[in-house]
């Protein structure tokens, strides 16, 4: 059994929620890029590293995040949101 530090914690809807702040900053920074303007790469990551910042500045305002959700979900919930971001990647640049 690994230590208890190493352990993650008792997984949250805000955990959620930060991965999904970041995956509609890529898909956002994506779109600009493929469909409005042509961006230099260095500028989409600071661009995506801004947006993801709002979102987590967003979430962490809110305290109703904080809720406790059970492992299963968490894992199914972080598949979904993988899944959207990799269809919605791919479909923008098509």
């Amino acid at each position: 059994m690994p230590p208890e530090d190493l352990m993650m914690k008792e997984p949250t809807i805000k955990k959620v929620a930060y991965g999904f702040a970041m995956a509609i900053a890529i898909i956002i920074v994506h779109f600009i890029d493929a469909r409005v303007y042509a961006i230099p790469p260095i500028f989409a990551l600071f661009l995506a590293i801004f947006v993801t910042y709002l979102g987590i500045v967003l979430i962490n305002k809110s305290d109703k995040l904080n809720k406790p959700i059970s492992r299963t979900k968490y894992n199914l919930i972080n598949a979904v949101v993988v899944f959207i971001l990799f269809i919605a990647y791919f479909t923008i640049s098509v």
